[in-house]
């Protein structure tokens, strides 16, 4: 895997991982956590920016050659059936339209 299409799932496993040590934090020590909700902020943004530019890169350029890779981030779309979670996760699905962008 090319380091491009990798810095995005690294982004992505770091705001998850915030996300996770700061809600830990909030409920066993309760109180909110400003470093961690900051770090899930920035990591989200840093994903997001990273997959738009990978896909304008990818579009354009057509490097990096393994940006499809990232239609796997689609099966995160499934936490939205989960109880609790909500429909927000259902816009993961549109990942998978990363496919299409399969060079051969």
């Amino acid at each position: 895997m090319k380091k491009q299409t990798y810095i995005v799932y690294v982004f992505f496993v770091l705001a998850i991982l915030s996300v996770i040590v700061h809600n830990l934090l909030s409920a066993v020590l309760n109180f909110e956590d400003a470093v961690f909700f900051f770090l899930a902020l920035l990591f989200m943004l840093l994903f997001v920016i990273s997959v738009i530019y990978n896909v304008y890169t990818a579009v354009r350029y057509h490097q990096p050659k393994d940006v499809w890779k990232l239609g796997f981030l689609g099966l995160f779309g499934l936490i939205g059936l989960l109880q609790g979670f909500g429909p927000s996760f259902f816009g993961f699905f549109g990942f998978f339209g990363f496919f299409g962008l399969r060079y051969k």
